[in-house]
């Protein structure tokens, strides 16, 4: 057989058309590789995360609330990770469960959202709503500008759009009453949202540092009419800070009724509808950390306070300081300063959180600090020296 002879040039571009075969595959393989990592990336990013099963049931001794995370601590409780209990988390119809607030008066809406954006943030699979007066959607063209109602029609397209926040219109408590005012209107509006098994209710303004323990509670609590968070270590009353209720018509008719009966303001109605210890979250779901807290606790924070641990094991910070109008007021810096803890680990926890909520205002809301000025004491007042 006759050999085939290749000239030197011939030899070359051979060599060169395998390095650009070469190089070709090299690339392709190498631009499939960064594509199914984006792709996997990407998947990560909109995956809602899944609960952790609750802590394992046993009785606990819960320490007071003003001290019980001013120690060192470790990591979270253990919890029961069981195949049942973790099959279940992956089964639920999260549909049916879900996070809502209840606006009454335009001031609470930004805040409102701004809770409803947090738990977006933190792929929460429950649904996030909303309740609004229903007199709200009444437009009139006589009706002149309204700086108030402008801003809140914009937030609210906002919770809608952005962060998927359904939204749903309430009735006043009593019929008939006067809708222009807020007292008109309840947190027994919750028991009116019977499309859902569970829902959880979180008092504002504040900050939520981590969603997954009130996903823990939401998924894997029993449907009760009523599981408060209790009002003191002492659970002989509950409090609005946090609530889980099973919605129910039956409950909504015996909410209004007492209501109708005699004025009373969201807690006192809840107190008289639902005896404590029974209507409380119970003490071993609690021992999944610091689910809620309130800031001004900080200013009793005692040596050992360590802000870092104090994050990681709280789940939200009710922004409630007694001498202050709120998180969303510019309270002049001296005023801060004569409030602020003395403990300098509480301390920087307690000005971090103010800022992190002024920083979420205008990111979530597009509004800065309202503008608050101190009131004048009238002569004569206990207060005016």
């Amino acid at each position: 057989m006759g050999k085939i002879l290749l000239t030197s040039g011939q030899v070359s571009i051979l060599l060169s058309s395998c390095i650009i075969i070469v190089f070709t595959v090299v690339l392709f393989l190498s631009g499939y590789i960064i594509q199914q990592r984006t792709v996997y990336s990407l998947q990560a990013a909109i995956r809602p995360n899944l609960p952790k099963p609750l802590p394992i049931p046993k009785p606990i001794d819960p320490p007071t609330l003003d001290v019980k995370w001013a120690r060192p601590m470790g990591a979270r409780p253990e919890v029961d990770e069981t195949v049942d209990q973790m099959i279940a988390g992956q089964t639920l119809d999260w549909s049916r469960l879900g996070y809502a607030q209840v606006v009454k008066e335009h001031e609470e809406v930004c805040s409102a959202i701004m809770l409803l954006a947090d738990i977006h943030r933190m792929k929460s699979p429950a649904r996030k709503i909303l309740l609004f007066p229903r007199v709200w959607l009444r437009t009139s063209e006589d009706e002149g500008y309204d700086a108030e109602m402008t801003t809140t029609r914009r937030l609210l397209k906002t919770a809608a759009r952005r962060y998927g926040v359904s939204l749903i219109p309430m009735e006043t408590i009593v019929d008939n009453a006067d809708e222009s005012l807020p007292s008109s209107y309840s947190l027994a509006s919750l028991y009116t949202l019977i499309n859902y098994e569970r829902i959880v209710y979180i008092q504002g303004p504040g900050s939520l540092l981590d969603a997954s323990a009130l996903d823990s509670l939401l998924a894997f609590s029993k449907s009760e009419p009523m599981a408060a968070y209790p009002a003191s270590p002492e659970r002989k009353a509950l409090s609005t800070s946090l609530l889980l209720v099973h919605p129910s018509l039956q409950s909504y008719r015996q909410l209004k009724e007492l209501r109708s009966a005699k004025p009373m303001g969201d807690l006192s109605l809840f107190r008289q509808a639902f005896a404590a210890p029974e209507s409380l979250i119970s003490e071993w779901s609690l021992s999944m950390g610091n689910v809620v807290y309130e800031s001004q606790k900080l200013r009793d924070a005692v040596d050992g306070f360590n802000a870092t641990v104090f994050k990681g094991a709280t789940t939200y910070v009710r922004l409630s300081d007694p001498e202050l109008p709120g998180p969303e007021y510019d309270v002049p810096y001296y005023l801060r300063v004569e409030l602020r803890p003395e403990n300098l680990e509480a301390r920087g926890a307690w000005e971090a959180l103010y800022e992190r909520f002024r920083q979420r205002r205008m990111e979530v809301c597009g509004l800065d600090l309202e503008y608050w000025k101190r009131p004048v004491l009238e002569a004569g007042s206990p207060d005016s020296g």
